[in-house]
């Protein structure tokens, strides 16, 4: 807990015994004792207001908020198509290779690896690769390596079985939900009470065909150009996400980067992707807003993406024609960093 109970030494200060203050404040010695000592996790407000009228003092004499220092982090971001399909692709000897890169990153710098897998995929297909990976990596000793997967890009994030909305539920959506849930109901679909939103419906007895009308009934009843409707029908289920347009692998990623920077101590953010745009954009849309925040980012990428290295020097290649590649861009990232003698990274 970060915070300091200072109540022994104001008591020392006012010569006031444990057994005095117990008395005048109406608790035992013994709870008393356990509040000096910091051996609970709360107490009542009537209790300290009583404990500064006897010692005349203030609240902030006796409780102190003591920062500590923060978990050192890197965030690292990877497209699944172009990233991490690569290590599934590739066998168990790639997969090595990639999860032998992280631990070497991690030796050198002394920060903690934390990837996300940001997927345009469904939230049942993005749910199942995620423990796919968290699998392979705990039984390579990183059991807290992926921290989660984006599942239709900044909608919900999963983190162990769980899901969390990172980005509520748009009042366009809210002012038509009546009529949508009508429409999802004759079509006997269910929306994921996981999520909390209208962003993910499930279906069971249900064509693609019919899949595909849903959306566009959706579609229809909201009329708004920055709104629209995501279907899926693959083995992991069949399944219609309603998100606004603006939703992107970018916007996750920022939105995710602010969440680690509030908990850790971050030196530089990592992202990866293959040769679309879009997971370009993961980097070049985001790289000064964590300027901003004091961040420098780093995009690794395929060598196809030479064009845009030229000018960029953290744009890192790689050859990923075979699965080795993105192990490859992280031993270079690995070589390039250095620990300053203030601790910091630079890259």
């Amino acid at each position: 807990m970060a915070i300091k109970i200072n109540l022994e030494d104001k008591m020392k200060e006012k010569g006031v015994t444990l057994t005095q203050l117990a008395e005048e404040v109406g608790i035992t010695p013994v709870n008393l004792s356990n509040i000096k000592n910091g051996k609970i996790s709360s107490f009542r407000l009537p209790t300290l207001d009583k404990i500064c009228e006897v010692l005349d003092c203030q609240p902030g004499d006796i409780l102190e908020y003591e920062r500590r220092d923060k978990r050192k982090v890197i965030p690292l971001f990877l497209d699944y198509s172009g990233t991490t399909d690569l290590i599934l692709r590739g066998g168990a000897e790639d997969a090595k290779k990639f999860f032998e890169a992280i631990i070497g990153m991690q030796q050198k710098l002394g920060y903690e690896i934390r990837a996300v897998m940001v997927t345009g995929s469904s939230r049942e297909s993005a749910k199942a690769k995620y423990k796919l990976l968290s699998d392979l990596a705990e039984n390579s000793g990183l059991p807290h390596l992926f921290d989660g997967a984006v599942a239709e890009y900044c909608g919900y994030i999963i983190r162990d079985d769980k899901t969390k909305v990172l980005n509520h539920l748009d009042f366009r959506i809210l002012e038509k939900r009546k009529e949508i849930e009508e429409i999802i109901r004759e079509h006997g679909g269910e929306i994921n009470s996981d999520v909390e939103s209208m962003y993910n419906v499930l279906f069971e007895d249900i064509t693609r065909t019919q899949l595909a009308e849903i959306s566009e009934a959706i579609d229809k009843l909201l009329g708004d150009s920055e709104l629209e409707t995501v279907t899926y029908y693959d083995d992991y289920g069949k399944e219609c996400d309603i998100k606004p347009k603006q939703h992107s692998k970018a916007t996750a990623v920022r939105m995710l980067v602010e969440d680690f920077y509030e908990k850790y101590d971050i030196p530089f953010v990592i992202v990866g992707g293959d040769s679309q745009e879009e997971d370009l954009k993961m980097y070049t849309e985001n790289k000064e807003a964590f300027r901003r925040m004091g961040l420098e980012s780093v995009f690794i990428a395929p060598s196809n993406f030479g064009k845009y290295a030229t000018y960029d020097r953290n744009i890192i290649l790689s050859d990923w024609e075979n699965s080795n590649g993105i192990s490859d861009a992280i031993e270079k990232l690995t070589e390039r960093a250095n620990v300053r003698d203030d601790g910091g990274l630079e890259i």
